[in-house]
């Protein structure tokens, strides 16, 4: 528990004093929200140097340090799950150039940098870029954080005069509750764009079974329901009545689940919490075919099942 308010009193620190040129930081925090396309995004970093001091003031570079991910494979930690999302930031809007440590920079693409006088102050803009995300397994859904310094010195990055100071550049990557269904044959993949299924009997015949499966991606739970408009009964087109009504008993996960007064009060067949697994949670369903008797209309028959899924977390 020490370990931990430790940790989060690390996230105040704001005011580090600089050094003989005089610069000043502002590092804006920077929020992302992740959502289906994540476009690369700006952030700005100000600088400004309050005192003429010599000369070897004019120049400066800007250092981005790696964050608590210890490498250039950056990434925000969901402190609630420990769930990782993987990003970076770069020069060029085109997402070459990772900003760096002055150790590890070896190209002006890996640096902000320029000159500056007395009382100037400097706008510098890097570049925020998620990396690609999973359609069949989002992340979990909360804040990401993750504290970026960035360190400010005198001189080139090929012949540094001195270090000024940092401030902590801090990241928020911030994800919304996502649940998604797909209907697809037994045993298929995800698919976002397949969220209709129709099952074609043919000619119709007593204990005759379709099944299809049903996958959910979420990141924070979910509940499954499903509705018949004819309460688990397919009826003629165009007919009325007990001649024109065929049961079917429909299947979940294996169960079967009454749908008699599903058209007003959907059934939960299938529930779950948290992240859904890659590739998303699998539901089997089975349609088959009830007692037909001796007494029923020729024709078409039918039957229109609505499936729902809502977040349950």
């Amino acid at each position: 528990m020490k370990i931990k308010i430790l940790f989060m009193l690390s996230f105040f620190v704001t005011a580090i004093a600089f050094a003989d040129c005089k610069y000043t930081l502002q590092t804006p925090t920077f929020t992302y929200g992740i959502g289906d396309t994540n476009p690369t995004s700006s952030g700005t970093v100000t600088i400004e140097r309050t005192a003429s001091n010599s000369d070897v003031c004019s120049n400066f570079f800007l250092a981005f340090t790696k964050g608590w991910a210890g490498n250039y494979n950056r990434r925000a930690l969901n402190q609630s799950n420990g769930d990782l999302i993987y990003y970076n930031i770069y020069k060029n809007n085109n997402t070459t150039g990772v900003l760096k440590e002055p150790s590890d920079i070896t190209t002006v693409n890996e640096v902000l940098y320029g000159t500056i006088a007395k009382d100037q102050s400097i706008n510098l803009t890097y570049f925020f870029t998620l990396a690609p995300l999973s359609a069949s397994s989002p992340p979990s859904s909360g804040t990401y954080i993750d504290v970026v310094q960035v360190q400010a010195y005198s001189g080139t990055y090929t012949n540094i005069n001195s270090y000024e100071g940092y401030r902590d550049l801090y990241i928020y990557l911030n994800v919304a509750k996502f649940v998604s269904l797909s209907m697809v044959d037994t045993g298929g993949v995800y698919d976002a764009n397949s969220v209709s299924k129709t099952l074609d009997f043919g000619e119709l015949t007593e204990n005759e079974s379709l099944s299809f499966d049903v996958r959910i991606v979420s990141n924070a739970g979910y509940i499954l329901k499903v509705a018949s408009v004819n309460n688990g009964q397919m009826l003629r087109v165009g007919g009325s009545g007990s001649n024109s009504l065929i049961p079917y008993d429909f299947y979940a996960s294996g169960s079967k689940k009454s749908l008699s007064s599903s058209a007003a009060d959907p059934v939960t067949i299938a529930s779950g919490t948290g992240k859904t697994a890659s590739g998303g949670a699998v539901v089997p369903v089975k349609v088959t075919i009830g007692s037909m008797g001796t007494d029923k209309d020729p024709g078409t028959y039918q039957d229109y099942l609505t499936l729902s899924v809502i977040s349950n977390d």
